[in-house]
C-alpha cells in the first residue's frame, strides 16, 4: 500500500490554489494572538441556575483559539460557558453552552481549557470566525460576551473567584 506524503491542510491548499483562496488571518500563516481576561472576585452565595455571569468580551470576527476556566470551589455549582450579545447590544443568548457545558466547580478548577468540551463547537468550526462558528446568520460587527452560565446545579456556598481567559486571533 503505498503512502502519500503530499496530504495538506486546507490552509495550505487554499494557498497553493489558482487562483489562490485567500485564507482568514491566522488560519495557515502567522497571526499576533490576542487575549482577553475577566474573572469576578467572588461567585455569589445562592446564584439560582439561569444567572449569567459576564466575564470577557471578544470580536464577532475573532477566530478563537483557547479558552480557560478556572474557579474557587463553589462547594456546588454548574456553568455553561457561551457566547451572548453585549448588554448594549440587547443582551440577546447566542449560544449559551457553546464552548463548554455543566462545567462542575464544586471544586477547584484550575487553568481548564473549555474550547470545545460541548459538542456544539466541533474541530470543524474551530478555524471559523465565531459569529458564524456560533451558527449567526451575519456577522453582527460588534462584541460578543463569553459568559459563565448557572445551569443544572445552584451554586450553594459561592463566594469563591470566577475567570475566563480567551485567546484569539482576529
Amino acid at each position: 500500500m503505498a503512502i502519500d506524503l503530499t496530504l495538506k491542510g486546507v490552509q495550505i491548499t487554499n494557498r497553493e490554489a489558482t487562483p489562490r483562496v485567500l485564507n482568514d488571518p491566522g488560519l495557515g500563516e502567522g497571526a499576533i494572538e490576542k487575549c482577553a481576561y475577566g474573572h469576578i472576585a467572588s461567585v455569589t452565595a445562592a446564584l439560582s441556575i439561569t444567572s449569567i455571569i459576564r466575564l470577557v468580551s471578544i470580536p464577532s470576527n475573532a477566530i478563537v483559539t483557547d479558552v480557560r476556566l478556572s474557579s474557587a470551589a463553589q462547594t456546588a455549582g454548574k456553568f455553561d460557558i457561551g457566547l451572548y450579545r453585549t448588554n448594549g447590544d440587547g443582551g440577546a443568548v447566542v449560544d449559551q453552552d457553546f464552548f463548554a457545558s455543566a462545567v462542575d466547580c464544586a471544586s477547584a478548577v484550575v487553568n481548564v481549557d473549555v474550547l470545545n468540551e460541548s459538542t456544539n463547537n466541533t474541530l470543524a468550526k474551530q478555524g471559523l470566525q465565531v459569529w458564524e462558528a456560533a451558527g449567526m446568520s451575519a456577522d453582527p460587527k460588534s462584541q460578543l460576551d463569553v459568559c459563565a452560565v448557572v445551569t443544572t446545579t445552584d451554586v450553594t456556598t459561592g463566594t469563591g473567584a470566577l475567570a475566563l481567559r480567551v485567546r484569539y486571533v482576529q
